[in-house]
């Protein structure tokens, strides 16, 4: 199937490698070498540059990329609508959530559609809320729950949920009982995730703050212990918070900031069979 050449081409973007791409795929290298091969001759370019490192993409192989996406998923559409036929005997799903909290909620939930549909292939993936809408932009992912972001997105409304400050029991704010937003600019300030774009950045963002960094983490423990410790003060999501109650004071901002936490698709008359029963399975259950 043409299709499953796209396929290789996506998954060799992803590993770099050839020998990647056929261990995840199941190919051999050579078959992986020789798909390639084929895609590039009737292409008439070159789509990797080869070295003893791995492959890179060619800029013109990343330019079609976004096309060859497309290909594959069509081509998974038109599979489980021929499915759908016969009952949605098969076909797959790709679900991304950013806030790990929901992971239990959706889990049920695939549990559930499981027992309907057995023959759905699952993938679960976490990334946070830009990279997942952008994911479900571009067909790579079918579902995710996300803060709200632009895109070309359905959006289904779950929660608002708090931002929420991050302090040590015996802070002054912990007698205070929360935290004016100003104090973000002149403290000690732990930033969660520094690379990424977060719900953190955007509101800081929104009120003109520009923390004062002491220490950046990649790892919501490593913050909480810094909090605990007494070195600074951190912004976080309230969804992030229950498990560390005892250990660290979690405070209201004033003002008070929200964030709208939603589930995310693609347009309804985009989605395949397998992606549309399970929206509407979610829906029955929210």
């Amino acid at each position: 199937m043409i299709a499953d050449r796209y396929k290789v081409l996506i998954t060799v973007v992803e590993e770099k490698s050839l020998s990647g791409a056929a261990n995840k795929l199941g190919y051999t290298p050579s078959g992986i070498s020789r798909m390639i091969a084929t895609l590039e001759d009737e292409a008439g370019i070159k789509l990797f540059k080869r070295s003893k490192a791995g492959v890179t993409p060619t800029n013109e192989c990343l330019q079609l990329l976004p096309a060859a996406r497309n290909i594959v998923y069509y081509a998974e559409q038109y599979d489980q609508l021929a499915s759908e036929f016969c009952g949605l005997s098969k076909g797959s799903l790709t679900i991304g959530t950013s806030y790990s909290s929901y992971n239990r909620w959706i889990i049920q939930v695939i549990r559930e559609f499981n027992e309907i549909y057995p023959h759905i292939d699952i993938k679960l993936v976490q990334k946070n809320s830009t990279l997942l809408t952008k994911a479900v932009e571009n067909h790579e992912t079918d579902i995710g729950i996300v803060s709200k972001r632009d895109g070309d997105v359905e959006w289904m409304q779950l929660r608002k949920d708090p931002m929420v400050a991050w302090v040590s029991k015996d802070s002054k704010y912990a007698e205070m009982g929360y935290v004016p937003i100003e104090a973000f600019a002149h403290e000690d300030y732990i930033d969660p995730y520094p690379d990424e774009d977060t719900d953190t950045k955007r509101v800081l963002n929104k009120h003109g703050i520009t923390p004062e960094i002491k220490y950046t983490v990649n790892d919501t423990y490593a913050a909480v212990c810094l909090v605990e410790a007494g070195l600074g003060i951190s912004l976080m999501n309230g969804l992030d918070t229950r498990e560390w109650e005892n250990q660290i004071g979690i405070l209201p901002t004033r003002p008070q900031s929200y964030i709208d936490i939603g589930i995310i698709s693609s347009k309804r008359s985009e989605l395949s069979p397998a992606a549309r029963k399970f929206m509407e399975f979610v829906q029955e259950r929210i």
